[in-house]
């Protein structure tokens, strides 16, 4: 009897568990993506505001680059995008928007054709700065 009993209390915690962290991940918000690491990044930098006219900036070949963008992607909380703003300060693959003032605050990535939108943690930030201004 008191073997059912420990057991009933044991399930009925793992699922008042369970529905909170499900409430406090919806809380959150944001879903994950999956993203397909490509060959390469090319780069476009915003040359124009006023036309919004964007230069190649730089193309990464580099695998491991590649790959950690992708990998930095995979694990960020997307969510809907909430409308217009300004024009991207770089453009990855015509693909991915980025906004970034330094490498201190947090970066703004938005996938254009799918139209979610994230904020990178300060590390994330980070680390996708340093890919674009090819630094070690």
């Amino acid at each position: 009897m008191t073997q059912r009993l420990i057991t009933l209390i044991f399930m009925l915690t793992v699922i008042l568990l369970g529905g909170c962290m499900e409430e406090v991940s919806s809380k959150l918000g944001g879903e994950r993506l999956k993203f397909n690491s490509e060959e390469r990044l090319v780069i476009q930098e915003l040359t124009n505001v006023n036309l919004g006219e964007y230069q190649q900036y730089k193309e990464i070949t580099d695998k491991e680059k590649v790959d950690i963008f992708f990998k930095v992607l995979s694990n960020a909380n997307w969510e809907d995008d909430s409308g217009k703003s300004s024009y991207p300060d770089f453009v990855i693959n015509s693909k991915y928007s980025i906004w970034t003032l330094s490498p201190d605050n947090n970066i703004r990535v938005r996938v254009n054709n799918l139209e979610k939108n994230t904020f990178l943690s300060e590390k994330d930030s980070k680390t996708i700065y340093k890919l674009i201004a090819d630094e070690d």
